[in-house]
């Protein structure tokens, strides 16, 4: 532990990230799934940009709409500019519910910024995504998924650096998005 810790902070330039304690870090596992509007969300094909990764469900009553309007609020208050190189990617906990057209409807309905990806597909598609994160999926009925809740920030490496439980404050995880957005600054 002591390891890794001194290793984040010497990669973040003497200031660890807030989150740093919360991840194990290495490479970040891959995803490749479809967006609400049917676009293709690899994560190889992020690499450039600080991911901030999710886990929700569209019919959720509880946390999955604070952490959407949380991470929306962390990239509404990023400059355009930053906003470029920022993805959040919301993974879906219910492939029964979570259909393009609820998805769709639910982004137009908190009104998340276009850099809000919020990715979907079948059990079979989902269900590896979610073991190589962690995340634990319990239908609980037709209307309520209990699930892990679970923030994690990529950074332009596609490497695991931060993890922040879901009710952490959105200026927490700005602050570590802008200091992996300046510690690897876009190749011009």
């Amino acid at each position: 532990m002591a390891v890794c810790l001194a290793v984040l902070l010497s990669a973040c330039g003497g200031s660890p990230l807030a989150g740093a304690k919360g991840v194990k870090g290495g490479r970040a596992p891959q995803i490749s799934l479809r967006d609400q509007d049917g676009r293709l969300v690899d994560l190889e094909q992020q690499r450039g940009r600080v991911v901030v990764l999710t886990f929700v469900y569209t019919h959720c009553k509880d946390i999955c709409p604070l952490i959407a309007s949380s991470l929306n609020a962390v990239l509404a208050n990023l400059k355009q500019s930053e906003r470029e190189h920022v993805r959040v990617v919301a993974v879906s906990v219910d492939p029964r519910g979570d259909t393009f057209a609820s998805v769709r409807r639910y982004t137009r309905e908190k009104h998340l910024l276009p850099e809000f990806r919020y990715v979907l597909g079948s059990k079979q598609d989902l269900q590896p995504v979610w073991s190589a994160y962690g995340v634990l999926i319990d239908p609980v009925n037709l209307e309520s998924i209990d699930h892990t809740g679970r923030i994690i920030v990529i950074d332009r490496k596609g490497d695991l650096r931060a993890g922040f439980p879901p009710t952490v404050p959105a200026a927490t995880v700005l602050a570590d998005v802008k200091k992996l957005l300046s510690k690897y600054p876009p190749k011009k």
